[in-house]
């Protein structure tokens, strides 16, 4: 397989599956995306939104019911898995408890028939990128969770593939060592100047890592784009929801200018900006909790409300904020506040996204 190619190229990718009843159902719907040599993608979903499906689709672990897969003009979807020359690191990590860590490393360059003399130099390298230099000689279960998921990638990269696979490589550690070990994969693929495509449910990880992600729902993309423009300007409601956007109100439309619409609903007036055509009498807004300023006075944007539940976060507290209506707002603010007081909420319009209602 050749390591100088351009981009990867993913074609109108259906996989399709026999569902309750014999009714099949797209598991993957159509995917398009073309990944070129060095970025950083994250396929970012809930569970069973379709991500690792598509990820073993590249992989060659499941056959297409349609479309087609390119390295360049090498068509990559009639290839058997071990011709594709790809490296995979799991989310259970995979590892030979019999084997040492070198043997586990070298194992692909043995199957690939590379000569012993070429394996340790290899070996040596990729434990060093990793940082596990010493550490060759010991078995798996002599390591930590963090240091097991290190020699998984050092195997990975040792065969010099094209592409990197990451299926939840993170899942099973802490919160520490998943920070810890995500800056090592973000070094790792810097250094190696290759192509990456993570899979992942965690928003933080695929912010962090990520040169562009790719969010799925329902085996369809819903976006595609770097981070920071999916974290602030979700393209639908589905994106919105999944990205931390925990206040969702459906709301009349009182009015359009340009991209501004107005709302209203009971004991609440809103102005936002259009990120869909609104065309209907309702409309949804979709607001951050951090996004709104408590302790507000009278004026546009600002909601009258009682707290009804405080969570303490540290330096902040979440604070559920109950309208006159009876909605419920999720609102970042002062630890402060207790559990009963009477509160105005205020919210700039620039923060305030409106779609189309479910």
């Amino acid at each position: 397989m050749k390591h100088d190619f351009s981009e990867l190229k993913l074609d109108r990718v259906t996989r399709r599956f026999a569902g309750a009843g014999g009714k099949a159902f797209n598991a993957l719907d159509e995917l398009t995306l073309t990944v070129k040599r060095g970025e950083f993608i994250a396929l970012l979903g809930p569970s069973g939104c379709g991500k690792s499906t598509a990820l073993n689709c590249i992989a060659g672990l499941l056959g297409l019911s349609g479309g087609s897969i390119w390295l360049d003009d090498l068509r990559l979807d009639t290839l058997p898995p071990e011709k594709r020359g790809f490296g995979m690191v799991f989310q259970n990590y995979a590892l030979f408890p019999h084997m040492s860590v070198e043997r586990n490393v070298g194992f692909g360059l043995r199957m690939q028939g590379v000569p012993a003399a070429e394996i340790a130099p290899r070996v040596d390298r990729a434990l060093a990128l990793v940082q596990l230099v010493g550490q060759g000689h010991k078995l798996p279960g002599q390591l930590s969770g963090g240091q097991q998921q290190r020699v998984a990638i050092a195997r990975a990269i040792v065969i010099e593939p094209p592409l990197i696979l990451m299926d939840e490589p993170l899942s099973n550690l802490d919160a520490k060592l998943r920070i810890e070990t995500r800056a090592e994969i973000r070094r790792i693929h810097r250094e190696l100047d290759r192509a990456t495509i993570y899979v992942t449910h965690d928003q933080d990880e695929a912010l962090s890592l990520a040169d562009r992600i790719v969010v799925m729902k329902d085996g369809a993309v819903q976006q595609i784009a770097p981070p920071p423009e999916v974290y602030a300007q979700p393209a639908n409601l589905a994106v919105a929801r999944f990205m931390g956007y925990r206040n969702v109100l459906e709301l009349d439309v009182a009015g359009q200018e340009g991209g501004r619409v107005s709302l209203a609903g009971p004991g609440i007036s809103l102005a936002g900006v259009a990120k869909q055509p609104i065309d209907g009498r309702r409309a949804a807004v979709a607001i951050r909790p951090e996004e709104f300023a408590v302790g507000a006075p009278d004026g546009p944007n600002t909601i009258a409300g009682r707290i009804d539940n405080v969570e303490y976060s540290g330096r902040d507290a979440l604070l559920d904020v109950v309208t006159a209506s009876g909605a419920v707002l999720h609102v970042r603010g002062p630890v402060t506040f207790r559990r009963g007081d009477e509160v105005r909420v205020h919210v700039p319009p620039e923060r305030v996204l409106v779609y189309r209602p479910d």
